[in-house]
């Protein structure tokens, strides 16, 4: 190529390189950007050269041997080489891209009209953690805490860190120990596990801190160690409660010195704890009769008591501390199966059956249960078995009247629920190993769906866990049924 052919070539490309970046809102860039510019080079040499053609000097008359001075020649040359260097560049563009031409990214650049558009996404599953343990190891139970999630296993507390799935640190179980409890969340930063040898009582308690797993303080209990309940332990404000054998007791959380402790009846027994900053709410059956009890978190001292309707063994969960939602399954087929409300002052204030036209409602058998509802702004909501023998429906009622408000008939298995921070409600479905739906908390429509972009999946295992994290969710497998992970990231 002649210097005089570069300059028509150079011009071609830079226009060519405007012109995309002023049409399409966005350079081109890969092979897209080097066939416009060997296109444009080709259109500039061309008409360099028809116009040199153009102006050529005509031959001497009296110098009939002299050959033609021809100056587009070279020009023409030039256009030639950069057109096939344009036509070769076009066909590995082609058959690279697949003959798709449609720009995919530029599409996803594009702002969508519906606003949940950009949830409805196919995120990857951003990390996993192998199975731990034997065949039907059962994990005690979960702390979310924002942008981890630390999981009770069989050999110890391990908190994960929800963008990459490292642990970010851990509390392991002494030899031949095994963790045996946990409190249902922390508060002011910490909470409380405790570990049991085979066969002895769940009798060492101890607190840690969430933010590094630091160990503030442990405790060996006396007696038989901690109560039957399935979550006999819970945090407070600053007070660390325990239901053990005999009595509940109160610690503190910073030192572990005893507080205040509430003896058990004769023959009585702690059915469920639970405990918030003021209130702590205590089911106690003596006999066949059950009560409620409310006592001051910082004093112990009883602020209120009130008989249940329960004349027979029963099982019972705090579902929630505030409003005071209580799930109670009686031995006595004709007995108390409902969720039970109260207000402050302990007064009956809804009943919600566990059977009724939505089917059976699942509720949990004791705090640490999967299958805890959501309560939330005068609603609760629960999982329902409409038809078949697994829970395929979400259902939410009014904590004001007992009333239906919505419910949501879904495609698969629902698994379990977790309250979003936005307010929605998460449903983990058993679809193709693994799909979550946000429900709009007033109405159960899907706001969204998440699930797997991978051909494979993730295994759910029979006693899954949802956990929100910063910026997606995790599932706990709290159960080993078939290797599937002990915990792995949906975003």
């Amino acid at each position: 190529m002649t210097r005089d052919g570069f300059p028509g070539a150079a011009f071609g490309a830079a226009v060519v390189f405007l012109g995309a970046g002023v049409a399409a809102g966005a350079w081109p860039t890969g092979w897209a950007a080097l066939v416009c510019a060997l296109v444009c080079g080709a259109l500039g040499a061309t008409l360099l050269a028809v116009r040199r053609r153009g102006t050529e000097a005509p031959t001497a008359p009296d110098k009939v041997d002299a050959k033609p001075a021809r100056p587009g020649r070279s020009s023409l040359v030039a256009a030639a080489l950069i057109w096939a260097l344009a036509l070769l560049a076009g066909g590995i563009w082609t058959l690279t891209s697949g003959g798709d031409d449609t720009d995919d990214t530029a599409a996803d650049a594009r702002p969508t009209a519906d606003p949940t558009a950009s949830l409805d996404t196919r995120p990857a599953i951003a990390w996993t953690v192998p199975p731990v343990g034997r065949k039907y190891d059962e994990s005690v139970g979960h702390w979310g805490l924002g942008s981890a999630v630390a999981q009770g296993r069989i050999d110890g507390l391990f908190a994960y860190d929800g963008t990459d799935g490292r642990v970010r640190w851990s509390v392991p179980a002494p030899t031949r120990e095994a963790l045996c409890a946990m409190s249902q969340d922390v508060e002011e930063g910490v909470g409380l596990i405790a570990y049991g040898r085979h066969g002895k009582p769940c009798a060492t308690l101890l607190a840690v801190r969430a933010s590094d797993g630091e160990v503030l303080w442990k405790r060996t209990l006396g007696g038989k160690g901690l109560a039957g309940d399935e979550r006999p332990l819970a945090v407070g404000g600053a007070t660390a409660v325990s239901a053990e054998d005999g009595a509940v007791r109160a610690r503190s959380v910073e030192t572990g010195r005893q507080r205040w402790q509430h003896k058990l009846g004769e023959g009585c027994a702690s059915l469920a704890v639970d405990a918030g900053a003021d209130r702590t709410l205590l089911v106690e059956q003596c006999g066949e009769s059950a009560k409620l009890l409310a006592l001051d978190t910082r004093t112990g001292a009883r602020k209120w008591a009130r008989d249940l309707p329960v004349e027979s063994k029963a099982t019972a969960a705090v579902v929630s501390l505030s409003p005071i939602v209580l799930a109670v399954d009686e031995a006595d087929a004709r007995g108390t199966h409902a969720f039970l409300g109260f207000d402050d002052k302990g007064t009956p204030t809804v009943t919600v059956p566990l059977s009724g036209p939505e089917g059976v409602l699942s509720a949990p058998v004791g705090a640490g249960d999967s299958r805890r509802p959501v309560v939330r702004d005068g609603l609760l909501v629960t999982l329902a078995e409409a038809e078949e023998l697994v829970p395929d429906v979400v259902v939410a009622y009014s904590l004001k009247d007992g009333r239906k408000a919505w419910s949501h008939h879904a495609e698969n298995q629902t698994m379990t629920l977790a309250a979003e921070p936005d307010g929605r409600v998460a449903v983990l479905e058993n679809h193709d190993k693994g799909r979550i739906l946000l429900l709009d908390r007033t109405t159960g429509k899907v706001a969204a769906r998440i699930e797997p972009d991978t051909a494979e999946g993730a295994a759910l295992s029979i006693h899954p866990e949802l956990v929100p994290v910063t910026g997606g969710h995790v599932v706990l497998n709290q159960i080993l049924m078939q290797a599937e992970p002990a915990a792995f990231a949906l975003r």
